[in-house]
């Protein structure tokens, strides 16, 4: 006859196998559980998800809709920016230069008047700039030049013929227009004249000084130009120098 195992025994048994066999189950019960969670979490914010990209596609559509039913009013520039009006107690030779044409080519339309009387010269050029007429201007001493494409030519000439004095060469325009803003700005009246090489037809800018209507005062004023105030005002030394002939075909006169 078997004995009865002692109390103390059970005791053990139980602690030894059967608690961690317990603890075990339950572990594996608990991470199942929180599996389950992490994917009842995941469908929840793919729900979310889904129905906020059907609400955005729904309110992109009704914003598409009132856009196409939408029309815009074109705006032009030229309306937005103020044209100035000057008038002759306003006026002097830099706000005049400034205003002028920054780009002649070979021929151009209109011509070129000699002036001596400031006040004269002044008056032609405040009426092309407060009626949106392109001219130029240019004082030598007390000699005005002014170029407006609105003269015609006098007498039975069927084209005017003056000189310019090149300083730069390029072959696109966009350096050329800033060097000579900025000659501008220290009074060198200076343009950007748009050629054609002769060989290759290709368009070239050059920056021009000036308008003559005598190849001599051209050559005068070519040997006294201030080399340092153009390096000054560009940070461009002028490597050579010369003159170049402008065409003008003037206007007919009704």
């Amino acid at each position: 006859m078997k004995k009865n195992n002692p109390r103390w025994f059970r005791v053990i048994l139980i602690l030894v196998f059967i608690l961690p066999l317990i603890t075990f189950a339950l572990t594996t019960y608990t991470i199942y559980l929180k599996s389950q969670m992490n994917n009842l979490k995941l469908k929840i914010e793919e729900l979310d998800t889904s129905e906020t990209l059907a609400s955005n596609e729904v309110e992109s559509a009704s914003q598409s809709a009132v856009l196409e039913d939408l029309v815009l009013p074109q705006i032009e520039i030229g309306n937005i920016m103020a044209k100035a009006n000057y008038n002759i107690q306003e006026l002097d030779y830099q706000v005049l230069l400034n205003n002028s044409v920054t780009m002649l080519k070979p021929y151009n339309k209109g011509a070129v008047k000699v002036f001596y009387d400031q006040r004269e010269v002044f008056e032609e050029a405040l009426y092309a700039l407060n009626n949106d007429i392109p001219y130029f201007i240019f004082q030598n001493e007390d000699k005005y030049y002014l170029y407006r494409s609105d003269y015609s030519l006098e007498g039975e000439d069927k084209e005017q013929y003056l000189f310019s004095i090149q300083i730069y060469l390029y072959t696109t325009p966009a350096p050329a227009m800033f060097p000579t803003m900025a000659l501008r700005q220290g009074g060198i009246p200076a343009f950007v004249f748009n050629g054609k090489f002769q060989q290759s037809n290709e368009d070239y800018w050059a920056i021009l000084v000036g308008l003559f209507d005598d190849y001599n005062e051209a050559q005068t004023y070519l040997k006294n130009m201030d080399e340092d105030l153009v390096f000054e005002l560009t940070g461009l030394s002028i490597a050579d120098r010369f003159t170049k002939g402008i065409y003008f075909s003037g206007v007919e006169t009704q």
